[in-house]
Order: C-alpha cells, then sequence, then structure tokens
C-alpha cells in the first residue's frame, strides 16, 4: 500500500520530490532522512544530483534561515548509499550577513558516502550584472518528447529508469544516437526538463536537475554506470516557471576518467544553474 501523502506544513499535500528531500532533525547538527527509490537510477543507487539536494536541505535547516537557499555546493561522492535511512551531519562553519557557509557529511550504516561543502546565500531572479550564457537551442519541447519515447536505457535495459517518476526528460533527436546504439560522437546531450507533477524548480530541486540528463558519453561510446567522484554545482538565479533547458557536454576522457559540464536555462532563457563533474569511466 502507497504511503500516505506527507503534510507540506501550509495544510496542502507534499509532492514526490519535496517528501524525498525531506530532513527531520536527530539533535545538535544532525539530520535523518530516508531516501526514496523513485530516485534511483540503476541498481538502486541514488542519483547523485538527489544526494546533493538533500544534503542542501540539510544545510538550510541546520543555518535556520528560510531566505538562504545553497548557491555553491562541492561534493566528494565516497561511497555510493542504497535507498533506505540516511544521517547528515551538518555544521554552520561561518554565518555571515551576505553569504554563510555549511559543511555536511551524508553517513548510511556507519560509513560516509557523500561529503560537501555549501555556500548559503539569498537569490532571486534578477539578470546577470555582466556576462551571460546564451540558452541552447533545442526542437520544441513536444518535438523532443515524441522521439524520445520507448528508448531503452544503456544502463539498466529498462524503458525508464526510476528517476523518470519524479522528473521528465525530453531529449532532442540529434542527441540520441546512444538510444539506438549508434553514439553520435559528439559528446553532448541536451533537452527539456521538468517535473511530472509540474512542480516548479526552485534552488533545491536545481541541485538534483544538474545531474538529471544521462552522461554525455553515452554519446561518445556504450558504456556501463559512470559514477560521479566529485561534483561542483553553482545556482544562479530563482527559475522562472517552466520547463528548462539542459545541456550536458563531456571534455576529456583520460586514466579512466572524464569531466562533464552541465547548463541549465529557465524558461525565460535566463542561465540559472551550471555545474562541473569528474566520473569514473570504463571505455568498451
Amino acid at each position: 500500500m502507497a504511503a500516505a501523502p506527507q503534510d507540506d506544513g501550509e495544510g496542502g499535500a507534499m509532492g514526490l520530490f519535496d517528501e524525498a528531500i525531506a530532513v527531520r532533525p536527530g539533535g545538535e547538527g544532525v539530520w535523518h532522512a530516508d531516501l526514496r527509490d523513485e530516485l534511483t537510477i540503476v541498481n538502486g543507487r541514488p542519483n547523485g544530483g538527489y544526494l546533493l539536494a538533500v544534503l542542501g536541505a540539510a544545510a538550510v535547516a541546520e543555518l535556520g534561515d528560510a531566505d538562504s537557499h545553497v548557491v555553491s555546493a562541492t561534493a566528494s561522492y565516497i561511497s555510493p548509499p542504497t535507498v533506505g535511512p540516511v544521517t547528515v551531519l551538518a555544521e554552520v562553519r561561518r554565518r555571515g550577513r551576505t553569504a554563510s557557509q555549511v559543511h555536511a557529511v551524508m553517513g548510511q550504516d556507519d560509513r560516509r558516502t557523500v561529503e560537501v561543502q555549501m555556500v548559503l546565500a539569498g537569490i532571486d531572479a534578477a539578470a546577470p550584472d555582466w556576462g551571460n550564457i546564451a540558452p541552447v537551442d533545442l526542437p520544441p519541447e513536444a518535438e523532443c518528447r515524441s522521439t524520445v519515447g520507448g528508448t531503452s536505457s544503456p544502463l539498466s535495459g529498462l524503458t525508464a529508469p526510476p528517476l523518470s517518476q519524479v522528473l521528465s526528460l525530453a531529449l532532442d533527436p540529434a542527441t540520441l544516437g546512444f538510444a539506438s546504439g549508434r553514439p553520435g560522437g559528439e559528446g553532448e546531450i541536451r533537452g527539456w526538463l521538468r517535473f511530472v507533477d509540474d512542480r516548479p524548480f526552485d534552488p533545491t530541486s536545481l541541485l538534483l536537475a544538474v545531474d538529471a540528463l544521462p552522461p554525455a558519453t553515452f554519446e561518445i561510446a556504450l558504456t556501463g554506470w559512470v559514477p560521479t567522484l566529485s561534483l561542483t554545482a553553482y545556482i544562479r538565479a530563482w527559475p522562472a516557471p517552466g520547463p528548462l533547458r539542459v545541456r550536458m557536454r563531456a571534455g576529456i576522457i583520460a586514466g579512466g576518467r572524464v569531466d562533464e559540464a552541465c547548463e541549465l536555462w529557465d524558461s525565460a532563457g535566463q542561465l540559472v544553474a551550471q555545474s562541473t563533474q569528474l566520473a569514473a569511466i570504463r571505455l568498451p
């Protein structure tokens, strides 16, 4: 039997993502959470962006400032947790007027799984004072969505990973060669991203979104799991309502490792988040 939906604290039911990142106090600097199967990708392993969002939720709760959100996070993925209870130890390293710093460690079964250093500050929807990155050019979302239907995952062999119960992804057909076993060689995957329940994106959910696309290396070679070793995310602005445009690009593959960069734009065309990560890869 499905669990009854939790209350969001304002009299309404919480959505699946908000339930999945909810943290409970366990004493000074201690927070508890339950990792959900719906946010896994393969072999019951939770998505790396999902883990970052849980850690971010704990950091915000520990800081105790509703106007502060994670604007920067640098995480080391030490060992992959499984679905189930985890504990987050959060420590406020600096409490400032314009920015604060929080260190957090996620543990499970007496072992560290993810460690992260975060900067928390206020976020608005204002345009940048200088510089910009133009949004990636994509076919209409409906056109991308009609193309992606029925494709299987090179990782799991399933029509769709469990994460698709939470996030709806519509990939640019030009970057879908891997789905038919013929990678295009470009090392880039791009598409549209939205929540299945149309939940609007906010700073915490952008931490999930920066790691939501398949590895860009799929368009280079069909490999197994590409586990994240480290990830740095920047949250730039509060996103406008609507789907996100997302681009994931591979850099250099060397020594069994690859660097990837991700950029996300909101429906107004503003860059709202970026990430870079180092991942392990085993080429066939």
